[in-house]
């Protein structure tokens, strides 16, 4: 929401939306990437102050385009994790998998299991979990990782202890 005294800011920005979405578009080819990042670059921008931005133009696209590679990178590091998973030929039924899944979740600490769910099943970004639990988006990515290695050595121990018993 944008304050009284902040809307000569929001209208000075406003001009310069559609160029820095453009730019970011051919850099990383994903629309709402780009919309995404020039966001969050005049985020950035108003948070940092005009006053203490040089050249304005280059410095809205020097930080959209970091957050477009962000992104870009994440995308493929979670894309390589579920491509790593093993592929699904167990038989099992889909409600047994949740029921297995909720188990394994609640083998988690809490700080894992909180930005799982708030990653997983409510889709939020790596900033906006950031944002929301007060850490660095790298602490994201990192807690992330640390809880799919845990959450598969439970899946994994839990598959052998089905065959076991068969």
């Amino acid at each position: 929401m944008v304050k009284a005294d902040d809307r000569p800011l929001a209208r000075g920005l406003r001009p310069r939306v559609p160029r820095l979405v453009r730019a970011l578009l051919a850099i990383g080819r994903d629309p709402a990437a780009a919309e995404d990042a020039a966001q969050e670059a005049f985020v950035k921008a108003h948070r940092t102050g005009l006053d203490n931005i040089e050249k304005l133009p280059a410095w809205l696209l020097v930080v959209g385009a970091r957050e477009v590679f962000r992104k870009a990178k994440r995308a493929r590091r979670e894309a390589d994790l579920w491509a790593s998973l093993p592929p699904r030929d167990d038989g099992l039924d889909t409600s047994a998998d949740r029921v297995d899944l909720l188990a394994a979740l609640c083998e988690l600490p809490e700080r894992q299991r909180a930005i799982v769910v708030a990653r997983y099943y409510y889709g939020l970004s790596y900033d906006e979990i950031a944002d929301h639990f007060e850490i660095k988006s790298g602490t994201v990515g990192a807690t992330l990782h640390q809880a799919i290695e845990r959450l598969r050595q439970i899946q994994l121990a839990g598959r052998l202890a089905r065959g076991a018993m068969r």
